[in-house]
């Protein structure tokens, strides 16, 4: 057999998604793996070799399958996961990462030890993610690293994440990372070293040498007024310690409209680049070739520690060092195999892995290159200064991830086939460059300033490539994810054009079919889901409003778009977005800004970005407000901007719209106020849902006062339960049957207040709440509501 371990590694894969789909108790697959191994014994030495390698094959999935069930109760039933603090705790243990940097927070990776709340202790280990916070702090203020014991004092987050359908959040995200819970510090002084006998280790080590090159490139490419790290120093920061958490919104999104994003997470093209480099310098000065192998080997686990077993870096690393070995022991190892056995071994250690997207990205783009490199380059080979084999390796690399990228990410980035000729070498050079400076830098202060302007320059370079076709938006487009039967029918077509032809035109039928599924993943050209009445969903967003309203027939509405006042996460990229997608929309024929305060106005900035908008409908204009100039970038010449006020009203079909408040007055852009927001009214067959915005008494006053018509079955509570909303008086003009109030989880944010619960309750309404219940689905039925929720309608 010539790729033993490909088999195996595909046997283990299988087994884990077995155990991802039937959940078993561990004890199961174990019987089962013991029941193999006994079996393929006898059989082996009976020179039974089918029946034997199906018994071996098969053992190894049941290993999957155990590793994943084992490694799932472990999560689940891990005693930090399932604390449930709604305000400040204190937790001590020690740091198992050095803290990662990012723009005005210090992530700290923490293995609890113990966790108090209330002054009352509980034993509760496990790994907790804790955002520091110090925005005009920089740099960072805390000089922590890995392996030193803390003190901390934070707000413990809820472990689910938003639920909203179909969708697990980023719950899941923190699963695969084997982080059990996260918090935020509001100050770097409720962050405590506690004092403790000197004590060395290889990870503390490393970590010094990690935070003092942090420091070099802090001291040469910081802003001109030393407030931050400048733009070509968070690249660089990124491209030689994989830590982007200080790369700006523009920069990130840049390079991932031009698929060249990767470049900048570690990867196999970075230690393919570092290879490439030390052995050049090995050959130039006569080294030995073989003890060059060894020589590099001992670098990239150097350079893995540095920067400390990232999930993508192991990934290349272990292959690199598996292919390094075989060629000290083989001369000629098949690469196939090396590739198959990093896989094993990353599964192994984390089962876990095989549904994180670096993973699949990573081995699907490997593979297609070894498959397909060869039979592409040699229709390249006559293009000059090696263009052809880099177009080549663009090109197969591309051929294994499109479908990936798709489903995972809701991108098509075609711009990349392009843009990673000029790219690749040109990262080579900046990463050469970076490591000269960091060798110079201790030696010759000098030195190091001479480099770094050439440095800066180089990656001025690199960003402007990748912005260089943003003028194209055919080249990069997002789309809902490809249905998974589609996803596999490109994949097997794609592995079906490498066999050799056993009947007439077999490779024309196979390469066309492979075409068809190829323009289908990437134009989607399915409908979003209709729905034959009026549909409103009241998303999950944490302490904001976002509404996607269904008309009857095809046309969408998003209301507001949720938003936090931290800017390191977008909810309308990470929640709103996908979730839109997940119900097939490519197009929102209305986008409402009630008013522009930042957990309404600020996820609309991607919604606008990642979808065609038709009308953008807001009442007031605000004063100032870099979110609202973003939205207005954002959307296109092409989409019809409206003022609605008081007496405005549109009908669509059975629908019908209308405005309830504010009153037209100028100047038509102030400062955003609750009581300016944007209220509507949706009427279909008999019933009204009243979308309330945040107006306060006052705004409730005057829509009551002047005799509008307001009653509805269903009430968005005004300003998510707010004690200065939802009067009595309101109430008993609108008598709703169901309120939904929108809300952040556990009360942080201190605007639902108990009294206004108390006053629903009084007053016999059901109500949902998104903090407790997940995103809510109301469904106009003649002549009634269904509704359903995403905490009784989990995904699968």
């Amino acid at each position: 057999m010539a790729c033993p371990l490909l088999y195996l590694g595909l046997s283990l894969s299988a087994g884990i998604g077995l155990g991802f789909c039937l959940s078993p108790a561990p004890a199961i697959p174990a019987i089962g793996l013991l029941t193999c191994l006994a079996a393929s014994w006898p059989a082996y030495f009976l020179k039974k070799n089918t029946l034997s390698l199906a018994l071996a094959l098969l053992a190894t999935a049941l290993l999957g399958a155990g590793a994943y069930a084992q490694a799932d109760k472990d999560y689940s039933r891990n005693a930090l996961r399932k604390l449930d603090f709604s305000g400040y705790a204190d937790f001590v243990g020690r740091l198992y990462r050095s803290p990662s940097l990012g723009a005005g927070r210090t992530t700290l990776f923490l293995r609890v030890e113990d966790a108090s709340f209330q002054g009352k202790k509980t034993a509760a280990r496990g790994n907790l993610r804790v955002s520091v916070l110090h925005p005009s702090a920089y740099p960072s203020p805390l000089e922590l690293k890995t392996g030193d014991r803390v003190k901390v004092s934070a707000q413990f987050l809820s472990a689910r994440g938003f639920r909203n359908f179909g969708g697990t959040g980023t719950a899941d995200l923190r699963k695969k990372q084997k982080i059990h819970a996260q918090a935020v510090s509001k100050s770097v002084r409720l962050i405590e070293k506690l004092p403790e006998p000197a004590r060395l280790s290889p990870a503390h080590l490393v970590s010094s040498l990690r935070l003092t090159i942090e420091r070099r490139i802090e001291a040469h490419f910081s802003s001109p007024d030393r407030s931050a790290l400048s733009r070509q120093g968070a690249v660089l920061e990124a491209l030689l310690l994989g830590e982007r958490g200080r790369m700006d919104k523009e920069t990130t999104s840049g390079l991932q409209r031009s698929g060249l994003y990767h470049l900048i997470a570690i990867s196999g093209a970075h230690i393919g680049i570092i290879s490439w480099l030390l052995l050049s310098i090995l050959r130039a000065v006569r080294f030995p070739r073989r003890p060059s192998y060894g020589v590099l080997m001992l670098f990239l686990l150097f350079y893995a520690m540095i920067v400390e077993g990232r999930a993508s870096v192991m990934r290349a690393t272990i292959m690199a060092l598996t292919y390094l070995w075989g060629k000290l022991l083989w001369e000629k190892p098949h690469i196939l195999n090396t590739v198959s056995f990093s896989a094993l071994v990353i599964l192994l250690l984390n089962p876990f892995s095989l549904f994180e997207p670096g993973f699949e990205m990573t081995y699907a783009a490997t593979l297609s290159i070894i498959l397909f490199y060869p039979r592409v380059s040699k229709y390249l080979s006559r293009l000059p200064l090696k263009t052809g084999e880099l177009l080549a390796l663009s090109l197969t690399a591309q051929l294994g991830v499109i479908p990936l990228v798709a489903h995972l990410f809701h991108r098509v980035t075609l711009s990349s086939l392009l843009l990673n000729i000029p790219a690749i070498p040109l990262v080579g050079l900046i990463m050469g460059s970076g490591f000269a400076f960091l060798v110079v830098s201790p030696v010759s202060a000098g030195l190091a300033a001479l480099l770094a302007p050439g440095i800066k320059a180089l990656i001025d370079v690199f960003l402007w490539i990748s912005r260089s076709l943003d003028c194209l938006p055919a080249f990069s487009y997002r789309i809902p994810a490809p249905p998974p039967a589609f996803v596999l029918g490109y994949y097997l077509f794609l592995l079906l054009i490498l066999l050799r032809p056993r009947f007439k035109r077999q490779r024309a039928l196979v390469s066309g079919l492979f075409f068809v599924f190829l323009a289908v993943l990437i134009t989607y050209p399915f409908p979003a889901r209709s729905s034959p009445s009026l549909r409103v969903t009241v998303l999950d967003v944490g302490q904001g409003d976002s509404i996607l309203v269904e008309f009857p027939g095809k046309k969408k509405m998003l209301v507001d778009g949720g938003g936090t006042f931290d800017s390191n996460f977008d909810i309308g990229e990470q929640v709103v977005s996908p979730f839109l997608w997940r119900c097939g929309i490519k197009k929102l024929d209305y986008v409402v800004l009630t008013h522009a305060h930042p957990d309404h106005l600020n996820g609309l900035v991607a919604a606008a970005r990642n979808f065609r908008i038709g009308e953008f409908w807001e009442a007031f204009s605000p004063a100032k407000s870099p979110a609202y100039e973003d939205l207005q970038r954002a959307l296109s010449k092409s989409t019809l901007r409206r003022r609605v006020f008081r007496g405005f009203s549109i009908r669509e079909g059975p629908l019908l719209i209308e405005a309830l408040h504010p009153e037209e007055s100028v100047p038509l852009t102030r400062k955003a106020e609750n009581d300016d927001s944007l209220a509507l009214r949706l009427t279909a067959n008999g019933i009204s849902i009243l979308l309330a915005a945040d107006i306060g008494r006052a705004s409730e006053q005057d829509i009551v006062g002047r005799g509008l018509a307001v009653r509805s079955q269903v009430l968005k509570s005004p300003h998510h339960g707010s004690r200065t909303s939802s009067s009595p008086a309101f109430l008993a003009a609108v008598d709703p049957r169901v309120v939904v109030v929108s809300a952040g989880r556990g009360g942080s944010y201190g605007v639902l207040h108990p009294e206004v619960l108390k006053r629903y309750e009084a007053a016999g309404r059901i109500v949902f709440r998104t903090d407790l219940d997940g995103a809510v689905e109301i469904t106009v039925q003649s002549p009634g509501l269904r509704i359903r929720t995403a905490a009784s309608n989990p995904p699968p």
